[in-house]
């Protein structure tokens, strides 16, 4: 493997979250690589119509399309709530863009939604006068986050939703012959918040007045104490969805590329079962060990990230919801921030399963009823408007 197509699997990660929210210690992505980035058209309409757990699915199929494609290269990826991103070297570009390219061609039959995607190199991001920069995020086990700055995330997906731009996005015939979604799992119930709030928040300093650790500092003394505290998977809230439930529909639909329709059912009805035995009798079954798997999940999820915006989901009580929000507004009063929050009574999750015998597995957080999506349509409308004036 060359040095540039092996430049993020050498990048040693960091525990610190703080450093990484205030934009220190990223690498720029080598001007050989490209951002494969998608999204749901018309995902506020899908949510309103209550199909936000299909819009997740596809936002997270989108990153395992391709991570499938790259051949067990370390690339850096993220979870949108609508979509995803995954900038890939050049060795694996190929393969990656025709497996997005047969997800974006799949995705309505299976789903029911259409996909939007694109491929935009990361010098053509930087010619236009941002940058694309990673850091990684260490979670439990050899399992990480990709952390991004620079701005080129927030241009590509500018790029992406303009029809103008079409140079860069996908076509029919960048689809590929077969959909591996391999390793895409949703086989848990909404997680309910415990304390009657799940908070959605996205927000963005405005130049040097604030930083994102000042802010976290902030929320952390709201809340009373850290904020890993407040994740939204704890032993408590974690149940497995029903065998026929509609998490467990989509998960068939994944796998009918690999396996075909009658193979999807079999694997999964057989795999849930084993899970389902382990998790009744909290022990291990076959590569499922129900009690350090639950361990290892709750600390491998994505409900805080940072890509040039923070990115949150905690559970909390309404007073400190009220509080939260009281504060943001006053730091977009003084020009300090932006920000967009959504509130629900629970938490999606889905999930990355590289290899459960090696504990490699991901999982993606978003608050229920379209938690980022809203959040960010919050974020624009108030980015829209004059701020008010300011808090003294």
């Amino acid at each position: 493997m060359s040095d540039i197509d092996n430049f993020y699997g050498n990048l040693k990660p960091s525990e610190d979250f703080d450093t990484i929210s205030d934009g220190l210690g990223f690498m720029p992505l080598p001007d050989g690589w490209t951002v494969l980035i998608s999204d749901v058209v018309n995902s506020t309409g899908a949510i309103e119509r209550g199909e936000y757990k299909s819009v997740n699915m596809v936002g997270a199929a989108s990153i395992v399309a391709v991570l499938n494609g790259c051949d067990g290269v370390d690339v850096p990826f993220m979870f949108g709530g609508d979509g995803g991103v995954v900038a890939v070297p050049p060795g694996a570009l190929k393969a990656a863009r025709n497996r997005l390219g047969s997800l974006q061609d799949q995705c309505e039959p299976l789903f029911g939604l259409t996909l939007r995607a694109a491929a935009i190199p990361v010098r053509e991001l930087r010619q236009a006068g941002t940058d694309v920069q990673v850091r990684k995020f260490q979670l439990a086990g050899n399992n990480h986050l990709a952390m991004f700055a620079g701005g080129g995330l927030e241009l590509a997906d500018k790029w992406l939703k303009d029809e103008a731009q079409n140079n860069w996005h996908l076509s029919p015939e960048d689809a590929g012959k077969s959909l591996d979604l391999e390793g895409l799992s949703c086989r848990w119930q909404p997680l309910q918040a415990r304390n009657g709030v799940m908070l959605t928040v996205i927000l963005q300093t405005a130049g040097n007045k604030v930083t994102t650790s000042q802010i976290n500092k902030k929320l952390t003394r709201i809340l009373g104490k850290p904020i890993n505290d407040c994740a939204p998977v704890q032993n408590s809230n974690l149940k497995l969805a029903g065998i026929s439930s509609p998490s467990l529909a989509m998960e068939r639909a994944a796998l009918r590329g690999r396996y075909g329709r009658y193979g999807a059912l079999a694997w999964t009805t057989l795999t849930y079962a084993f899970q389902s035995l382990a998790e009744r009798y909290n022990r291990k079954y076959v590569e499922y060990d129900a009690p350090r798997y639950r361990e290892e999940l709750k600390a491998n999820t994505d409900f805080r990230k940072f890509d040039g915006a923070l990115r949150l989901v905690i559970d909390v009580t309404a007073e400190q919801a009220d509080e939260i929000e009281s504060f943001l507004e006053s730091g977009f009063a003084a020009g300090e921030l932006n920000y967009g929050t959504w509130r629900s009574d629970a938490a999606l999750m889905t999930c990355l399963l590289f290899d459960l015998a090696q504990s490699l597995h991901v999982h993606f957080i978003d608050g229920a009823n379209g938690g980022y999506t809203q959040a960010a349509k919050a974020m624009k409308a108030r980015a829209a408007s004059p701020a008010p004036a300011s808090v003294k």
